[in-house]
């Protein structure tokens, strides 16, 4: 029978063997993307008043065709530029000249900080996911592998009062390699005295994630809100959403002894 979206099953067999359970954060532990829109509608609303031949939606979707443009193609198109505020600064600029908007250095920068604002402020803790995370963390190690940049990244985790409960970090990012690539994913391994074989890797990115994830030796666990098949010819376990993967993570921890050694 064919595994429904809840269900863990495909890991009941390895699932003894496994010790460490390793997070992608956007839009796996944090809603980034509801929470991107929301910010990108007001910002192009603000802008929009102040530019009235332009509209807030043309704004937006300039915004989002270019945005998707040049962090698609990240290592030709922004890593040269040096840093990560130098490339979102970059995107926004290519965006708004674009829709027919120029602005001077002070405006630029004033705008590109509120829309980083605006985002980080509506990450809020949820008391239900953080209680699942210290369960788990009393039995299995935590970790993140990202393809985020570091400050952005732990600051999200800050925000979600999930940061205490991550052994470790990996931020791709500038580092060389990115996801679907297998050394952030074994650069967790590393800084957590792990094999592949004792990690889950929890992500909803069919290819970053999942196919990056098992091509690494990790086990997959795929945040599919569709709860759509997977493309591949692999078995691979689904949830429809992040809490109903907790709870079926949080059984499985309440079967097995505690760590003699919890994280601080």
């Amino acid at each position: 029978m064919t595994p429904t979206p809840h269900q863990l099953q495909p890991l009941t067999a390895p699932m003894p063997a496994v010790t460490t359970v390793l997070f992608d954060i956007d839009n796996t532990l944090i809603p980034t993307r509801a929470i991107w829109q929301r910010a990108l509608d007001a910002v192009a609303a603000r802008l929009a008043g102040a530019h009235p031949g332009v509209s807030a939606a043309v704004i937006a979707s300039t915004y989002v065709s270019t945005s998707d443009r040049l962090w698609g193609d990240y290592d030709r198109a922004l890593a040269p530029l040096g840093s990560h505020t130098a490339a979102r600064r970059h995107v926004w600029e290519t965006a708004l000249r674009e829709a027919g908007i120029e602005l001077d250095e002070r405006q630029l920068g004033a705008h590109v900080a509120d829309f980083a604002h605006r985002q980080m402020r509506a990450i809020r803790p949820v008391p239900a996911t953080v209680d699942a995370f210290r369960r788990l963390a009393a039995v299995y190690q935590l970790g993140v592998v990202t393809n985020g940049d570091t400050d952005q990244q732990h600051a999200k985790l800050e925000q979600a009062g999930l940061d205490p409960f991550f052994e470790t970090v990996v931020c791709a990012l500038g580092n060389g390699h990115r996801k679907p690539h297998p050394a952030p994913f074994h650069q967790a391994c590393e800084d957590l005295a792990v094999r592949p074989e004792q990690c889950l890797y929890v992500g909803d990115e069919w290819t970053a994630d999942i196919a990056g994830a098992r091509a690494a030796g990790l086990h997959p666990v795929w945040i599919t809100p569709t709860g759509q098949p997977p493309p591949g010819a692999a078995p691979t376990t689904r949830f429809t959403s992040l809490a109903s993967c907790l709870r079926a993570l949080c059984d499985h921890a309440a079967r097995r002894p505690i760590r003699e050694t919890e994280p601080t």
